[in-house]
């Protein structure tokens, strides 16, 4: 979105304004919108656009952020809040060596900060789509700029969508005859101390969006002789003898309602397809202590089949997992789309305040030792890095392969409150030994992780996300 292909709106009330670039098609929607643009709509896919609103408001940061998730969960269905954290609305100015200030990490360093929150909600056309919504407050205003898209384009317009929200300015100050007549309490007041003394402001709680954010939804149960059946029987017929003959895995299947007439019906042929032929294969190994689960999901055609044991909420939230017998595995026939967020739902890739750890590399018998339960804090542990060691671990590894070839693994410890780390080897500077070293991860990056892999495997090209 280059100065040469932008246009510059103004919203209906002329409070605020925001540059387009020429593809986008800024339109006046409805009294309470003051900004809004859209792509140009395209057959069966849904179109991305950016919906800005305006509201006097002489309220903290953290304020409007809770009010703000208050209003997507209330105002959406099925909304899963994906991540919370801070966004640059301005960055600091280059000094005078044209050097741009940075953080202890190379970041830039704000100069305004906002909020951004990530979300998932189904659209009313069915579809789970995704969100981010850009906070800022300015000149007395609080400003909200919302932008949904398809899960599997988000990548791809967070570009322009990150433009077009930090190019919006207010045209004037809130006055006196602004204000609304009643401003809402925000929905909770609870503070993150690690994060608020860390971060040297407040930081918002936000383990209950965490908590309702790992539940993987309803599914049917099956057993793990009747899933490795499915396959065998894709091309056979049951004859009456062999339907007379005790078969418990056949009366599964009939149960299921998978078999009809003495063949696998509509649903079973799509999973024994799916397990056979799939065009993306996804495997995720969860790690809590001495148990290990599995969640597989198997893309077939625009549909995924997803067979899973329990994950970070039944494992550390003590969530339900209501199967009916032991070692049941949970299936759903997932849209292809929603697959990404089924991924993070059951790694508990949820919204925290993640922080970077100190020190960060580590001896790898000591993670090894970690990952088996507790091991001794290591040697000068920050705050940040002692309340990491002493939460539960929930340790999850991604793999996805494709018939072109597979994604490389990537493993991430989840740590609840302090959010995912990302585990892999580095050399010791100076000494030149490999440890193991943890990266803070936000859930939102990882969102995208998942999503890239599955496509880089999918359509067999390289994934772009490191």
């Amino acid at each position: 979105m280059s100065e040469q292909n932008t246009q510059t709106t103004v919203g209906h009330r002329r409070v605020l304004a925001f540059e387009t670039a020429g593809t986008w098609i800024p339109e006046i929607l409805r009294e309470e919108v003051e900004l809004f643009a859209a792509m140009p709509p395209a057959e069966n896919e849904f179109t991305p656009n950016i919906v800005v609103t305006v509201n006097a408001y002489a309220g903290t940061l953290q304020d409007f952020s809770r009010l703000a998730l208050a209003g997507l969960e209330s105002s959406l269905s099925e909304t899963r809040i994906v991540d919370v954290g801070s966004w640059a609305y301005r960055f600091q100015n280059p000094d005078a060596g044209g050097n741009v200030p940075t953080d202890a990490l190379g970041e830039p360093l704000a100069s305004h900060e906002g909020r951004a929150i990530e979300y998932t909600h189904r659209a009313p056309n069915g579809r789970t789509v995704s969100g981010v919504d850009y906070l800022v407050l300015l000149s007395g205003w609080a400003i909200q700029i919302s932008t949904t898209t398809a899960i599997q384009t988000r990548f791809i317009f967070d570009g322009d969508f990150e433009r077009m929200a930090r190019s919006t300015v207010a045209l004037r100050a809130a006055g006196p005859a602004d204000a609304a007549d009643h401003v809402p309490a925000p929905a909770m007041h609870g503070i993150d101390p690690i994060a608020t003394d860390v971060l040297g402001e407040e930081a918002e709680d936000l383990s209950l969006q965490l908590t309702s954010g790992a539940d993987v939804g309803a599914g049917n149960w099956i057993s793990g002789e009747a899933l490795a059946r499915i396959p065998e029987l894709q091309d056979a017929v049951v004859g009456r003898l062999g339907a007379m003959t005790a078969d418990p895995v056949l009366d599964e299947l009939r149960g299921l309602g998978l078999m009809e007439n003495g063949r696998l019906g509509g649903v079973g042929q799509f999973m024994a397809a799916a397990l056979s032929d799939a065009s993306a294969r996804l495997r995720l190994t969860g790690r809590f202590l001495d148990h290990e689960s599995l969640f597989q999901a198997f893309a077939y055609g625009d549909q995924a089949l997803v067979i899973a044991g329990p994950g970070y909420g039944p494992l550390i939230l003590n969530q339900a997992w209501d199967s009916p017998a032991q070692g049941a595995l949970k299936v759903q026939i997932l849209p292809l789309s929603e697959l990404t967020s089924s991924v993070s739902r059951w790694a508990g890739a949820g919204p925290a305040w993640n922080l970077h750890v100190a020190p960060f590399m580590f001896e790898q018998e000591l993670i090894e030792e970690r990952f088996g339960g507790e091991a001794p804090l290591p040697e000068g542990a920050g705050q940040v890095l002692e309340q990491v060691w002493n939460q539960p671990w929930f340790i999850w590894q991604l793999e996805v392969e494709g018939p072109r070839g597979a994604v490389p693994a990537c493993t991430y410890v989840n740590a609840g409150p302090r959010g995912n780390y990302r585990i892999g080897t580095v050399e010791e500077p100076g000494s030149g030994d490999v440890k193991t070293a943890m990266w803070a991860t936000e859930s939102a990056l990882i969102f995208r992780q998942v999503e890239d892999a599955l496509q880089a495997a999918y359509f067999g090209r390289d994934a772009r996300l490191a």
